[in-house]
């Protein structure tokens, strides 16, 4: 039936429920099934029928194609499960293309470390003649399903597309807040139409600092007026963007949700972000919480970082030196005074180094001001060093930073001193950023939180990455820095 004619016995209006997902999560696991299959199939051909065979020769014979098919149904089986434990599955808010690559890939190479196990390990697998499973099909296999995958996880968004305008509407969401919080929010439902969301208002909380972006409208009321408006119908989801909130008030909004089946989501406050990091221990039965280790504070995964930190960093400062070298006549011919700037900046465990970048500013730029943020059109800056900032190239030359050990590729950026020590008075657990080598690039940067922007929402991103460290989470923003360009100034 229509929407407007949809209701419950009373005659109310009833949330939306859409089957989209349902339907595009289906579409998915059917494609990656057909398309797994698929690369199953060209594996074995590259490998035994295609021209491969005449440099790469099968000196055992070649296996009859019965044999691989029989361990279709398993492998495909197993890459799924690997797809869905992992997240790949579900539409999620943050429905980006580069966090659906990262998680395509995660899923891929765990499939393979358990196909590896169970065709290498295990005898069973095995036929009685004696036959194996070549180790260069394995290898042809992962490339095969990444580009067949990929491939059909744009199909599968072009049918989302479709199946968003053959919906019935969108849900109806109603914002508790009308800070920066909710314009962020606002902002990423508005231009992400595959969310299927629309907010129908915003709700005032007592004591909270008001958005100036003009996209916190309409303003419905206050917080208090939540439960006659959710009870008076036509509203599908409730987001509280208010961490602090008075409990009960919370309470008598998650209940009118409840007895509404309106779905209700908060943005967590600081104690509820980190709980899932907690630590327990257990002295003579009193147990002990404690925030959990960072990823990073263990020995294996600093190893790992700092190889590849080593070693993406000789490869960039090669690759940068025409870069470099071309920038620098260009600040030269434009201005006098040095091509390098070099300024000290608080790292790892707050030790000071010096940070080098290539010059964008006129020489003497804070002589009178002290320390102050760059901020957008600069007058500071020159016409070359407006362009060097604006596309991240006055950051090349911190790779000689990251080869001496000063900084990381990847982790929260560095800070000046005198803001540090502002900073760790005003904002709480602002020195858990020091916890781990600084960063040429970091998760805040690429999200656009860079400059004279919000210092809390940073923190958040920065601890996001701490908690989060993975070496496929530093590649996924070090490909992410190649196209940030907001706030790049």
């Amino acid at each position: 039936m229509p929407a407007a004619d949809r209701g419950n016995d009373d005659g109310e209006p009833m949330p939306r429920r859409s089957h989209t997902t349902e339907i595009a999560t289906a579409v998915r696991v059917a494609l990656d099934v057909i398309l797994l299959n698929a690369a199953f199939c060209a594996a074995y051909w590259i490998r035994f029928r295609s021209p491969l065979v005449a440099l790469i020769p099968v000196y055992k014979g070649t296996p009859p194609f019965l044999f691989y098919l029989k361990a279709f149904p398993v492998a495909t089986l197993v890459f799924v499960y690997m797809y869905k434990a992992l997240g790949s599955y579900p539409r999620r808010w943050r429905d980006d293309p580069m966090n659906e690559f990262f998680l395509l890939t995660r899923g891929t190479v765990a499939g393979m470390l358990v196909l590896m196990a169970i065709t290498f390990l295990l005898p069973s697998t095995h036929s009685p003649e004696g036959l194996k499973y070549s180790r260069i099909t394995f290898l042809l296999i992962f490339p095969l399903i990444e580009a067949f995958l990929l491939c059909g996880r744009l199909a599968a968004r072009a049918i989302e597309r479709r199946l968003q305008r053959a919906s019935r509407g969108k849900r109806k969401i109603l914002v508790i807040g009308t800070g920066e919080t909710a314009a962020r929010l606002a902002r990423h439902i508005g231009r992400t139409p595959s969310l299927e969301r629309e907010i129908v208002g915003f709700l005032a909380c007592p004591g909270e600092r008001r958005s100036s972006s003009r996209i916190i409208d309409p303003v419905l009321g206050n917080a208090a007026e939540a439960g006659p408006l959710i009870e008076r119908g036509g509203i599908d989801e409730v987001i509280l963007t208010v961490a602090n909130m008075d409990h009960d008030a919370v309470m008598d909004i998650v209940l009118a949700c409840g007895r509404n089946l309106v779905e209700f989501r908060h943005v967590p406050g600081m104690f509820e972000l980190m709980t899932k990091q907690v630590d327990v221990v257990n002295l003579d039965g009193v147990p002990l919480v404690g925030l959990h280790h960072i990823p990073l504070h263990y020995p294996w995964n600093r190893f790992v970082k700092r190889c590849l930190d080593v070693a993406g960093a000789a490869a960039g400062l090669l690759l940068s030196a025409p870069i470099i070298a071309a920038a620098g006549a260009a600040i030269r011919i434009e201005s006098a005074g040095p091509v390098f700037f070099a300024q000290e900046r608080v790292g790892e465990d707050g030790r000071r180094f010096r940070l080098y970048k290539l010059r964008t500013m006129v020489p003497g730029a804070e002589r009178e001001t002290g320390p102050v943020w760059a901020k957008a059109n600069d007058p500071r800056c020159t016409r070359v060093g407006a362009f060097l900032r604006r596309h991240n190239i006055d950051e090349l030359p911190q790779f000689l930073n990251v080869l001496r050990g000063d900084m990381s590729l990847v982790g929260p950026r560095p800070e000046r001193p005198h803001f540090v020590r502002r900073f760790k008075e005003d904002i709480p657990r602002y020195m858990s950023r020091h916890l781990v080598r600084s960063g040429m690039t970091g998760w805040a940067q690429v999200n656009g939180l860079r400059g004279d922007t919000s210092l809390k929402a940073r923190l958040r991103y920065d601890m996001h990455y701490l908690e989060n460290w993975s070496v496929l989470f530093d590649l996924k923003i070090l490909l992410m820095t190649l196209f940030a360009r907001r706030n790049a100034y």
